[in-house]
């Protein structure tokens, strides 16, 4: 490395690498059956709905809400490391270059991201009417540029790591979002006094941030838990020995556990629940993939194909997920001297699976059962119940765990 401006280019170079080296992985035959599958399914249950939606349909209200989420949750890639605050920070006023092209790579990214989700949105457009073709490509400017703002208000907010900041400016964001691009959806002149204030809200950021030096410690624990998010996900398709846990003591369920017989053979299974409840990868994880399952099925008009596709798909996103909780206590050579038969741990970690699967399908039900008539919910409660089974007991102990 010659000089202060060849660090983004080793960084970035070593970045793309140790992705594409997981993706191999990710990116399996099994998978890109499961995902070509979920796709087709989800395509025709969105064609039906589209075919059934109402005349007075709020497609305005729904498109702000979720585009509103994808340029509200904003991140900038820094490619920082730990060290980076004894060797870097001398050198703060020089890096403008490399963040610079940090802001530059993750627009473009978060960009694809955006794009993506207009694709999936441009029918329920065109079919509620709201605008032809060329209006669309005017929204599509719009909310690149309003990308770009989020884009750079986070990066200022950076400057102010105290978590209530950082809670509050997603919070105003979002909200200033989705007015906005309501007001684009329909056409609305309204949307340039929003624009307005968004441009009086970017002079005074860089008024009060203009002299104030970058907080290091919270850029790298942003940039860590980013990259603990993605080892996370390759971690259920093969080991990454960068992966580090969180436990969070979640006295509150504990009661949870009292179900669990006091006896030796339950000794995995007390194990892996506790585990469960108090790691935020498996508990938060599991929380996430619930409730956007239930908010689909609350806005989504149901027939029997997606009554069954839906739980179906959570429950496979979930089970897929929760696969790294079975080597959870690996690196622990304690847990092998239980005086315990090794095939305990694997009928254990089986049975806190469905259950976890087994209790999200059932609050699914009922939320799919003020939906649609009570006949859809019963075949697919039936027919989800049994793939839980099959999923569990044969896809993961034949071939997951034997890995």
């Amino acid at each position: 490395m010659r000089s202060i401006n060849d660090i983004w280019p080793a960084r970035f170079a070593a970045h793309i690498k140790e992705t594409q080296t997981y993706l191999r992985y990710m990116l399996n035959d099994h998978l890109l059956l499961v995902i070509m599958f979920l796709l087709g399914g989800g395509a025709y249950a969105y064609q039906q709905w589209l075919d059934q939606l109402p005349p007075h349909f709020p497609s305005a209200f729904l498109m702000a809400l979720l585009l509103a989420l994808t340029v509200t949750f904003s991140q900038v890639r820094t490619l920082l490391k730990e060290p980076d605050i004894i060797f870097l920070l001398p050198m703060e006023k020089g890096l403008n270059h490399y963040f610079q092209r940090a802001f530059i790579y993750s627009y473009i990214l978060q960009t694809v991201q955006m794009i993506v989700c207009l694709i999936i949105l441009a029918p329920l457009y065109f079919q509620s009417g709201e605008g032809e073709g060329i209006n669309y490509l005017f929204l599509i400017f719009q909310l690149l540029v309003i990308k770009y703002w989020n884009l750079w208000i986070q990066w200022k907010m950076t400057h102010f790591p105290e978590r209530l900041s950082q809670i509050m400016d997603k919070f105003v964001r979002y909200a200033v979002n989705f007015t906005v691009i309501y007001l684009a959806v329909k056409e609305s002149m309204l949307s340039l006094f929003i624009y307005g204030i968004m441009a009086l809200v970017t002079i005074y950021f860089f008024k009060i941030t203009r002299n104030k030096t970058l907080q290091w410690e919270f850029l790298i624990l942003q940039e860590n838990r980013k990259l603990q998010s993605f080892y996370r996900l390759a971690n259920m398709f093969t080991d990454v020995p960068k992966l580090k846990a969180e436990a969070k003591r979640r006295k509150w369920m504990d009661w949870i556990l009292s179900f669990i017989p006091y006896k030796q053979s339950n000794v995995f299974l007390y194990m892996f629940s506790r585990s469960f409840i108090r790691s935020g990868d498996y508990f938060g994880l599991f929380i996430r993939l619930l409730m956007i399952g239930v908010i689909v099925s609350v806005f989504l008009p149901l027939s029997l194909v997606s009554c069954i596709i839906l739980p179906a798909a959570v429950l496979f996103l979930t089970g897929i997920q929760l696969t790294s909780l079975y080597k959870h206590y690996d690196a622990l050579f304690i847990a092998d001297l239980y005086p315990v038969p090794q095939n305990v741990k694997k009928k254990s970690f089986l049975r806190l699976l469905f259950t976890i699967l087994f209790i999200e399908l059932a609050v699914l039900t009922i939320v799919l059962l003020t939906q649609t008539n009570i006949l859809f919910v019963g075949v697919q409660l039936a027919v989800n119940a049994l793939f839980a089974y099959i999923f569990v007991y044969m896809y993961f102990s034949g071939k997951l765990l034997a890995r």
